[in-house]
């Protein structure tokens, strides 16, 4: 008996020294360029050990950012406010199949963050393309936060990517 009531002291001891909050703390999301209080529409650590996010809070601040640890070395556009209106989107979906891309421009370059489920296996990353022709794609290697299927509310339909088969809605 005497040790059944030393560790319950002991137990609500414990409870006085840690503080309690009624609070929701989030943790940081693990791999994302994302602060709070942005959503990560979408992110991921690639295979060349640096991390692509979509980060933002829609209807209108949406941007993408490339980057190693927490240094971002790409963020597009400069001001997320304009993002809704500078990036693209482009969704395909058959049985089995769902592909969808935000799309940009910047400097000499297209980019197209893609998302792709066929037969239930996910691909994800970037591809990007030079105004030489030049393509090379930064695939994500791990698990990837979030899904871009959501922006086609707030993004501008790209009427050029073929996956939107020349149609916008």
């Amino acid at each position: 008996m005497a040790v059944k009531l030393r560790r319950a002291a002991v137990g609500f001891l414990l409870l006085l020294l840690v503080p309690s909050c009624a609070c929701s703390v989030q943790p940081p999301v693990t791999g994302s360029l994302c602060h709070a209080p942005e959503t990560t529409y979408f992110s991921c650590r690639t295979t060349r050990h640096t991390t692509v996010s979509l980060c933002g809070t829609l209807p209108s601040n949406l941007q993408y950012r490339y980057g190693k640890g927490a240094q971002v070395e790409l963020q597009f556009p400069d001001d997320p406010a304009t993002g809704a209106r500078r990036l693209g989107y482009a969704h395909y979906s058959r049985f089995r199949v769902d592909r969808t891309e935000v799309t940009f421009s910047h400097v000499d370059a297209d980019y197209a963050v893609f998302d792709y489920t066929e037969n239930d296996r996910r691909s994800a990353g970037v591809h990007v393309t030079t105004a030489d022709g030049r393509e090379s794609e930064v695939r994500c290697a791990g698990p990837v936060q979030g899904q871009l299927a959501p922006l086609g509310k707030s993004l501008r339909c790209d009427s050029d990517n073929a996956l939107n088969g020349g149609q916008c809605p």
